[in-house]
């Protein structure tokens, strides 16, 4: 029986541009990766976007990977670390159907998952929730007899859990902030 492959988080800071953002992803999809989350948001620095993605690989491709990324123009940092040293978040929009006699307990549920409403009307309700993806797993699974009418989830959001030790541009290990600063 074989182990499950290790989920790694690459980061990488690049050039706010299109076409450093397609050269990373062109990248990506030629190492043929399982990726499992991807979130492009802005970077540490003007002008700098920030690429996320959770890959489900050894080791040794997500380095190869990681290196080829660290050669291609426009790519500022490359960051390779394990899942559990980080924190990683998702989120998800949810149209829920609801009727009055079941109002009570979906948002029963909804509090047990700490989801907020957004919006509400007489049948339907716009919900949003965050977390881990197993937690967010388990709340489509509650909501389901429900009726869930629409869902749009996002990427993963990944952020070091301390000041770890990574690998950076030109190999020493280099300091991660514990946040970016505002």
């Amino acid at each position: 029986m074989s182990q499950p492959l290790p989920t790694l988080v690459l980061t990488v800071a690049l050039d706010d541009d299109l076409l450093t953002l397609n050269r990373v992803v062109g990248i990506m999809r030629r190492h043929n990766l399982a990726v499992g989350g991807l979130a492009v948001g802005p970077g540490p620095k003007g002008g700098q976007s920030r690429l996320t993605c959770t890959v489900a690989s050894d080791p040794g491709a997500v380095d190869r990977m990681a290196n080829a990324l660290r050669k291609t123009v426009g790519v500022r940092d490359v960051t390779t670390l394990p899942e559990s040293a980080c924190t990683t978040r998702e989120h998800l929009l949810l149209r829920l159907r609801h009727g009055p006699s079941r109002l009570s307990a979906l948002l029963d549920v909804l509090a047990l998952y700490e989801a907020r409403i957004l919006e509400e009307t007489p049948e339907e309700l716009v919900v949003e929730a965050t977390g881990a993806a197993p937690l967010l797993g388990s709340l489509l699974r509650a909501l389901e007899p429900y009726g869930v009418l629409a869902q749009v989830r996002g990427g993963a959001v990944v952020l070091p859990r301390t000041a770890v030790a990574a690998t950076g541009r030109d190999g020493p290990p280099v300091a991660l902030p514990a946040a970016i600063p505002a």
